[in-house]
């Protein structure tokens, strides 16, 4: 086992002061502890004696006799008293009796004598035996020397150690290194310290003691894990939250690359990548790490600008998505009513009927107008029109469920595809459809409506012809007395279409509203602003991916479509960020990439609440 360097040298001095007072004491410079102790016991039996002789001048022997065994049994020192006569008589003995010859007394009794006198003449003497301990340790403890050189030995053993643990703390080790040495060390682009395996800093060079705002001196001798470190650690594993020089002392191994921060009140913290390694002696025991630091905070800066600039592009493409999402309600909606618009419903009416075709599968329409809507908006107004439009809307909306399709058709009339319904279904599901109209209740007004039902079954070649049916059913209904559902397969072939009818249908191909009044155009199309929103989506992934010839592409496409649109804010942005591309300029990309998403969510905004009104 290795001894300490601090211990082998506590040691040391200990046995110098050791030697030192041995020496003393053979010089008789130091206390004769042993004389001492003789003398004392000298005067204390000469007061024994002197007390002794007051009780035998009173003849109390039974006073004396106690007084003696006193003195044996508060006295651990002293084994025995014996009070002898002039002729060798025992007169009083406490403690044990002694009955040795000299030899033996000598031996094992250290014995003080004392005359007593009676009136000048002998009477006796006093005879004190203090026991001698021979061959043990616990005899050898008890002798005053004993204990005062242990005492001396345990007091500077302590207090050198704790001595010489401050100051070899204090020592600065750069001393013993050579100036040359030491400035390559300060020259060293990265930081650098070495610590003992107590993760004492011993040594520390300027770069990394300029880092941490302090001098190589000051941090001498400190333990480096006074320092607020933080481990950047993505990981939820324990052993990634061990400092790695702490790591290092443990394992032995070394450790590469990890990223550690200084807390600070400011927004980006002092960064460092650390690396450590292991010192050891010449027989592989570990002596202590080198740990080098290198500064990355510049770096850690720039990343945290580009994530909060990632951040409010993801935030923008989000918000542009949610713009898209409107958009694309608004155009394919009836801004009155939410129901589909022509548009919209055709598209969905030419897949349904493809479907239809190829599987062999059943296809119901309805069509359904108000009765005598004018006469509503002559005498009651054109509010109440919107109100009743409205009202029909939203029970057919709750009616028509997936997969069937509800379209506002025209001013005052409603079409409703079918999946699935023959045309039997279909007419009983009109049916139901004109009784919830008859049950709506509006301020002092009551409505119906004429429907028509046709179905795929009943030979239509094409979605028009299946339309066209559903609109000489409606006709029929109207003719019929109005408030009733006619069917295609039930209405005569000979019926003349021609005659008018008191219908008042929209112009084709114009969005109807119950006032006549005309939208107003937004600054945009619906399908630029769409155009527009998926581009900027696509410029958002094409950032993640780093596609930069994409991006080119894109921004192109959007400088074109802006141009078009006479958008010459957005088309100056695109051509900015076309070129940013190219040159692969990650930072201007990002920056002009998230103004021109700010751009295109006004031009959304904007078309969305013209669209709205």
């Amino acid at each position: 086992m290795r001894v300490s360097v601090t211990f082998r040298i506590v040691t040391g001095l200990v046995i110098l002061t050791l030697s030192t007072m041995l020496i003393a004491c053979s010089l008789n410079l130091a206390p004769n502890l042993s004389r001492l102790q003789m003398e004392d016991r000298a005067r204390y039996c000469e007061a024994l004696a002197v007390s002794s002789s007051l009780f035998l001048t009173q003849r109390n022997s039974e006073a004396l006799q106690d007084y003696l065994a006193a003195v044996v049994k508060h006295n651990p020192d002293i084994s025995s008293a014996v009070l002898r006569k002039q002729d060798g008589e025992v007169f009083l003995h406490a403690g044990p009796t002694v009955n040795l010859t000299d030899a033996d007394l000598a031996s094992k009794f250290n014995q003080v004598r004392i005359e007593l006198r009676e009136q000048n003449l002998p009477w006796g003497q006093l005879e004190i035996y203090y026991p001698i301990q021979h061959g043990s340790l616990q005899s050898l403890w008890y002798r005053p020397m004993t204990r005062y050189i242990v005492f001396v030995v345990g007091c500077c053993f302590l207090l050198f150690a704790l001595f010489l643990r401050k100051t070899l703390q204090s020592l600065n080790p750069s001393r013993v290194i050579p100036g040359r040495v030491q400035e390559a060390l300060d020259t060293l682009a990265g930081g650098l310290l070495i610590l003992d395996t107590k993760e004492q800093i011993v040594l520390a060079n300027k770069t990394i003691a300029r880092a941490l705002r302090t001098t190589p001196e000051q941090l001498q001798g400190q333990p480096v894990g006074k320092l607020p470190w933080m481990i950047q650690s993505e990981t939820e594993d324990e052993s990634e939250n061990i400092l790695p020089w702490t790591r290092v002392l443990t394992d032995g191994e070394t450790h590469k690359g990890i990223t550690l921060s200084l807390e600070s009140n400011t927004t980006v913290a002092d960064c460092f990548v650390v690396s450590c390694a292991p010192v050891q002696d010449d027989e592989g025991r570990s002596r202590g790490v080198l740990v080098s630091f290198e500064d990355v905070t510049e770096l850690e800066k720039k990343k945290s600008e580009l994530r909060k600039m990632l951040q409010a592009l993801h935030e923008s493409r989000e918000e542009i998505q949610q713009k898209n999402q409107e958009l694309e309600y608004l155009a394919t909606r009836d801004p009155l009513t939410s129901c589909l618009n022509r548009r919209s419903f055709y598209e969905q009416m030419e897949t349904l009927w493809a479907e239809a075709k190829e599987q062999g599968t059943p296809l119901g329409c309805v069509l359904l107008d108000i009765d005598h809507f004018k006469s509503i908006n002559d005498n009651h107004g054109h509010s109440t029109g919107d109100l009743v439009l409205k009202g029909i809307g939203a029970t057919l909306m709750e009616l028509v469920t997936a997969p069937g399709v509800l379209c506002r058709y025209g001013g005052e009339e409603f079409c409703i595809l079918l999946p699935g319904h023959d045309i039997d279904q279909t007419a009983q599901v009109a049916e139901e459809y004109r009784r919830a109209v008859e049950r709506l209740e509006f301020e002092e007004l009551k409505v119906t409506s004429s429907f028509g039902a046709t179905a795929v079954s009943l030979g239509a070649e094409n979605a028009q012809d299946l339309l066209d049916e559903a609109d000489k059913c409606l006709y029929a209904a109207k003719r019929g007395g109005r408030n009733q559902v006619s069917r295609w397969d039930l209405v005569p072939r000979d019926m003349d279409f021609s005659e008018p009818v008191a219908r008042e249908p929209a112009p084709v191909g114009q969005t109807p509203d119950s006032q006549g009044s005309e939208a107003q155009e937004p600054a945009i199309s619906s399908e630029a602003a769409l155009r527009l929103g998926q581009t900027m989506d696509g410029l958002g992934q094409m950032i993640d991916r780093q596609d930069f010839d994409g991006l080119a592409d894109l921004a192109d496409e959007v400088h074109t479509l802006a141009k078009e649109q006479n958008l010459p804010e957005v088309a100056a942005a695109a051509g900015q960020l076309r070129d940013a591309a190219t040159t692969m300029d990650v930072v201007e990309v990002i920056y002009l990439t998230n103004q021109l998403m700010e751009q295109c969510r006004e031009y959304q905004s904007q078309h969305i609440e013209t669209v709205a009104d």
